[in-house]
């Protein structure tokens, strides 16, 4: 799988489990984490702005970034 790469799959095909946060989900778990976007963009070492569009669904993220999201956000 290309890193960079926007993910094709949004649920794990063994069990069903999401894979991919909803825009919602991101903004709730960065909330609940008491991150700014600023903040959950320096953990994700992406821009704060990045991180917006994301949470608006105007971007959908790579392979890394998910990866470093459910770091930070537990599932």
């Amino acid at each position: 799988m290309n890193p960079h790469r926007p993910v094709a799959l949004t649920h794990c095909p063994k069990c069903g489990t999401r894979i991919i946060p909803m825009p919602s989900e991101m903004k709730r778990g960065r909330l609940a984490a008491g991150l700014t976007q600023r903040e959950m963009g320096e953990h994700l070492e992406v821009d704060g702005s990045y991180v917006a569009y994301l949470e608006s669904g105007k971007r959908s993220p790579s392979a890394t970034v998910i990866a470093r999201y459910w770091k930070i956000i537990p599932r």
